[in-house]
C-alpha cells in the first residue's frame, strides 16, 4: 500500500507490469485503495489495522514519479506504532512513556505485556512518501527500475501512528516478461531515521513473484515478501500474496489482493482492493 509498502502492498506485481508495459508512454494516474489487515503480531490479542491510501503518479516515458498520502486506523489492545513493517507492539503501555523506561524495558519485546483491559482506537493522516523512479532496459524484453523513496514523518508518532522520523529508501525492480507469463524481483535497502528515544536498524528487503497475462486487460500472479525486522528482539516479516489486476477500457484499474502472513511479526491475513483512473 504501503508505502509501501510499503504495506507491502497489492499493487507491487501489477503495477510492476503495468509500468514496464507503458515505459515510454506519458499517463497521470490517481489511486485509492484500502487495505485491512489482523494479526497478533506476536502478543496474546488480535490488532485490526485500516490502511487507505490515495496515490497521484506521473510518468513521461522512462521517467515516474508520485505521492502516497494515506489515512491508518490502529484498533488493539495495548500499545502500538506504526513502522515501514507494520504495527509493533510497545512495551510500557504508552509510547510516550519509552524514554522513561528503555533502560528497564525492551520497547517492542512482543514477550513483554503490551495488553490492557481495554481496547483503544487511533486513527490519523500516516506518513507520507514520495517517489522518484527511472526506468532502464539493459536488454531486450529485461526492464530495470531503480527508485529513491522518502518517508515524511507526517504521522503523530504519540498516537502509534509512526516512528516519527523520515527514513529513505533506495529499491531497484527486475521485470521479465515471458510469453503470457512474467516475472519480477524487488530488492531495497531503507536507512530509518532514529529518535533520541529509540535506535532502529537500517533494513533490506524484497520480493519475488510470478504471474500470468490472460489477456491484456486481465492478470494474476503470486509472490513471496521478505524484510528485515526493525529491532533485534523482532522476528523478520515474511509474508505470501496472491493478487488480481483488472484493466477496464474505460481507464479504470482495479486490483485486489490477499496476503498471509509467514511470521509472527506479519499480519495473519490481509485483503487489500486499489482502484486506479489513468487520464
Amino acid at each position: 500500500m504501503n508505502i509501501t509498502k510499503t504495506l507491502v502492498s497489492l499493487a507491487t506485481a501489477s503495477a510492476l507490469s503495468c509500468s514496464f508495459a507503458n515505459a515510454g508512454s506519458s499517463i497521470t494516474a490517481v489511486s485509492i485503495g484500502g487495505t485491512y489487515s489482523e494479526g497478533k503480531y506476536g502478543t496474546d490479542s488480535s490488532t485490526q489495522v485500516y490502511y487507505v491510501p490515495v496515490v497521484a503518479s506521473y510518468q513521461k516515458e522512462m521517467f515516474s514519479a508520485s505521492v502516497t498520502i494515506p489515512y491508518i486506523k490502529i484498533d488493539s489492545k495495548g500499545s502500538f506504532t506504526w513502522t515501514p513493517s507494520g504495527p509493533v507492539p510497545v512495551s510500557p503501555s504508552k509510547p510516550a512513556d519509552i524514554q522513561n523506561l528503555i533502560t528497564n524495558f525492551d520497547p517492542f519485546n512482543p514477550s513483554s505485556s503490551t495488553t490492557t483491559s481495554e481496547r483503544t482506537v487511533t486513527d490519523g493522516l500516516g506518513d507520507i512518501i514520495v517517489n522518484a523512479a527511472y526506468t532502464f532496459v539493459p536488454a531486450q524484453g529485461l526492464y530495470l527500475k531503480t527508485s529513491l523513496l522518502m518517508k515524511v514523518a507526517t504521522a503523530d508518532d504519540k498516537k502509534g501512528l509512526g516512528t516519527g522520523e523520515n527514513d529513505y529508501s533506495f529499491q531497484a525492480d527486475i521485470y521479465k516478461p515471458i510469453g503470457k507469463s512474467f516475472l519480477y524481483v524487488t530488492g531495497g535497502y531503507t536507512v530509518t531515521g532514529d529518535s533520541d528515544k529509540v535506535k532502529y536498524n537500517d533494513i533490506w528487503y524484497g520480493t519475488v513473484g510470478t504471474g500470468y497475462r490472460f489477456n491484456q486487460q486481465l492478470s494474476f500472479g503470486a509472490n513471496y515478501a521478505y524484510r528485515q525486522a526493525m529491532f533485534d528482539s523482532l522476528e523478520d516479516t515474511k509474508t505470501t500474496s496472491i493478487f488480481l489486476s483488472y484493466n477496464a477500457k474505460n481507464g479504470l484499474k482495479y486490483d485486489v489482493s490477499y496476503t498471509y502472513g509467514l511470521s509472527d511479526t506479519a499480519a495473519d491475513n490481509a485483503v487489500t482492493l486499489n482502484i486506479t483512473k489513468r487520464f
